[in-house]
């Protein structure tokens, strides 16, 4: 395919999750989202302009097709490029001119959320394109960003997207805004018949949870009643974050029994949570990020049999600093707000284990650990 300039677009994800052009899968799903809305803009331009047509011509949505051709670093930049020869094949009358309508409804796009910041919405928006807005940067965290390269805001800086201007869109636009839910709950009901699930959750009570597609079906549930389970969920919310409905569930998992000292770490982490911006005085201390607390969470039970050792700390920029002493070692996991993490260890006798970072929990992370851990833990465990 060959890729001129004027067939490029480009997005800008700012945050430290996105340092040195690493771009995290679960924010992949924003580019065919994008290229969903830019679509459904398009379409819509096409039948404002041309009254007398019911209809958009056939081959209109194929011939906008992108493919994703390079990631710059500052912080991440996703290149995405207009593939001319779809275009062409697809509509060989006006696709040469294809170029200037995506630009023209990217445009549109970052000018929504502008308008946004200023208390300004569309009058309407075709269905298609509100569903594609309620899907694209559904997972940028509160601390990040997402810029329209080449685009400039009424405040003469780039135009952005941030989980604030989202929310303010989506809840005027459609009354509610869909957004990524990873947590722990209670199992609390079970209806095989149509593979659900009911969990309790601190957060937003209790909901059922549809399991097709993901790989527990509700009968391996069976016995399993208010024992805990791990799960990833995509939930709509109303302008006041109250919980409106399931839009997606992505995995729900049995997590190993739990006893008292289990509790006691998750009772420490969910109060770690509620302490506001500003514990360390002179607003210095993060609150405590989500991704972080979910990590922390996850490896107090995948290691419960070390949580009567764990102490747990929160990091001044709203991490986690999960630490440990046995037979003269100290050991320590941090997990970063943009849910990295990062091991070491060190002795009494100068001997060390030096730092070791992942991208997440992975077979390689838990080796490390263990390997780390088994210079003192051996058998015990």
């Amino acid at each position: 395919m060959s890729v001129d300039d004027d067939t490029k677009l480009s997005l800008k994800y700012v945050g430290r999750r996105f340092d040195g052009a690493r771009l995290p899968l679960d924010v992949l799903t924003d580019l065919p989202a994008l290229r969903d809305l830019v679509a459904a803009l398009a379409k819509h331009e096409f039948r404002q302009n041309n009254p007398d047509r019911k209809r958009v011509p056939q081959g209109f949505d194929k011939a906008i097709s992108f493919s994703l051709i390079d990631v710059e670093d500052g912080s991440a930049v996703p290149i995405i490029a207009l593939d001319d020869d779809v275009a062409q094949q697809n509509l060989p009358n006006i696709g040469a001119g294809m170029s200037e309508v995506v630009h023209r409804a990217f445009e549109q796009i970052a000018k929504i959320y502008d308008d946004a910041e200023r208390d300004r919405f569309p009058s309407a928006l075709p269905l298609d394109a509100i569903r594609a807005l309620s899907k694209f940067g559904a997972s940028i965290q509160e601390d990040e960003r997402i810029e329209f390269s080449g685009t400039t805001g009424a405040d003469g800086n780039v135009i952005r997207l941030d989980a604030f201007r989202r929310k303010r869109l989506l809840t005027r636009v459609r009354e509610t805004y869909t957004t990524e839910f990873e947590n722990v709950g209670v199992l609390t009901g079970l209806d095989v018949t149509r593979n659900t699930v009911q969990v309790n959750t601190e957060q937003y009570g209790e909901m059922w949870l549809p399991l097709e597609g993901t790989a527990m079906p509700a009968e391996q549930f069976s016995g399993s009643i208010n024992n805990l389970v791990e799960f990833s969920i995509s939930i709509e919310l109303d302008a006041n974050d109250i919980f409106q409905s399931v839009d997606a569930v992505h995995s729900v998992d049995l997590i190993r029994p739990y006893d008292d000292d289990v509790m006691n770490c998750v009772s420490r982490l969910q109060a770690l949570a509620k302490v506001e911006r500003g514990w360390l005085g002179n607003d210095s201390g993060e609150q405590l990020v989500h991704l972080a607390g979910m990590r922390a969470t996850q490896l107090v039970f995948m290691r419960a049999d070390l949580a009567r050792l764990f102490k747990i700390y929160p990091t001044e920029d709203g991490g986690i600093s999960v630490e440990f002493d046995k037979g003269g070692w100290s050991f320590a996991v941090e997990i970063l707000p943009d849910g990295t993490l990062e091991i070491d260890a060190s002795s009494e006798d100068g001997e060390v284990f030096e730092v070791q970072n992942f991208e997440g929990f992975s077979d390689e992370f838990f080796e490390a650990f263990d390997k780390m851990t088994a210079v003192v833990f051996n058998d015990e465990n």
